[in-house]
């Protein structure tokens, strides 16, 4: 998913290019902060994502030079958003492993009694 730094700068709130190095290193660890979480990059597009993983820099960038870094799970927004797309994301991955159902009824062995 295409998430472009002029987004990224518009949700942040940021003017210039002076942090533009920055800001696209904290999108790459955003990205691999919900990997690690288990929301994988979608192919396609998906707002939640992309609101995550700006929910995330924002975070990252306002709390960057502290010596003690809470986790962005932490903050309620993120976290609420993270555990839905979790749960959606498990559930599709459920739904795909899911052995289909055998035509013709449920078998009870040979021979039966």
């Amino acid at each position: 998913m295409d998430i472009t730094l002029a987004d990224v700068k518009l949700y942040c709130r940021i003017d210039g290019d002076a942090e533009d190095t920055l800001l696209q290193s904290l999108v790459s660890a955003a990205k691999d902060y919900l990997a690690g979480a288990g929301i994988p990059e979608p192919s396609g597009e998906d707002p939640r994502y992309g609101l995550a993983v700006k929910a995330v820099v924002l975070d990252h960038y306002d709390r960057r030079g502290l010596t003690q870094r809470p986790d962005p799970y932490d903050v309620p927004s993120i976290r609420n958003l993270i555990n839905q797309m979790k749960l959606q994301n498990a559930a599709q991955r459920a739904a795909v492993a899911a052995p289909s159902a055998p035509s013709g009824g449920t078998s009870l062995g040979e021979g039966g009694a």
